[in-house]
């Protein structure tokens, strides 16, 4: 009887350290990506999107008026890159001074008043910025970026939090690399990322392990895009493992001293 369940207990000790291990190759990125093979061209950019109603945007207009400079650009008298950093240097200084698109797709210039930009990209903003205020000013220049482009990380990744990007595009993998990786329990072939959608909520699934994500559609992140790595379904068997060794330890010590104490 004794023998039988030392049995018992090298066997599920056995079966509890399988389960807990896991292949070096279940961590590797794009594990199939052949050496100089040119993939093709992604099918999506930054470029193409489309402002929403509270994105935040970065609004300069010069003039070779001073005066009008000054209008829309009042720390400018300070020097350029203190007035910059002045005013755009933090995230409640963007959120103050940003140009927000209200709830009816407006922003709001001085004397020029509402412009729709709901719905266009960065670049159509600025054409149309530049048609409106150049029929109030003479040789108006205009620069347009966008400030609330933030994505939140999640799961199994070292540190995740909310993320801000001020590039023109941010790619999956930069995500990843800002939040410092993902974790040994990882499962890099189930990938989430989640992107608000003139439709509603869009759920987009990756695999990193594979070179397919670098064709997928939320290879380019979007502002507000939500990434979640999942974990592999043995992470609690690995966490606890240590546990379940303590446990068997401690009945094989019992069995031995019973042994003993019959002997």
């Amino acid at each position: 009887m004794r023998l039988y369940l030392i049995k018992c207990l090298l066997i599920t000790g056995v079966a509890t350290s399988l389960c807990s291990c896991k292949s070096n190759k279940e961590l590797v990125y794009l594990q199939n990506l052949p050496q100089e093979e040119v993939q093709p061209e992604i099918p999506f950019s930054t470029t193409d999107y489309q402002l929403r109603k509270n994105d935040n945007l970065y609004i300069q207009i010069t003039s070779i008026d001073p005066d009008v400079s000054q209008l829309f650009n009042p720390s400018a008298g300070t020097g350029y890159n203190s007035g910059t950093a002045q005013q755009y240097g933090s995230l409640s200084a963007q959120y103050i001074n940003g140009y927000q698109v209200g709830q009816d797709g407006n922003i709001v210039l001085p004397i020029v008043g509402k412009i729709q930009v709901f719905g266009k990209t960065i670049s159509q903003t600025k054409d149309l910025l530049t048609v409106k205020l150049n029929e109030y000013f003479k040789e108006v220049a205009v620069t347009v970026k966008l400030l609330s482009f933030k994505y939140t990380v999640m799961g199994e990744v070292t540190t995740p939090g909310v993320y801000y990007n001020y590039n023109h595009a941010s790619t999956l993998f930069e995500a990843i690399s800002l939040a410092k990786g993902t974790t040994d329990y990882a499962r890099l072939k189930n990938v989430l990322v989640l992107r608000q959608t003139p439709n509603g909520p869009k759920s987009i699934k990756v695999d990193l392990s594979d070179k397919t994500v670098l064709s997928s559609e939320a290879y380019y992140l979007q502002p507000n895009d939500v990434v979640y790595v999942a974990p592999d379904k043995f992470k609690n068997t690995r966490l606890n493992a240590s546990m379940y060794s303590l446990m068997l330890s401690t009945v094989s010590t019992l069995i031995v001293i019973l042994k003993f104490l019959g002997d």
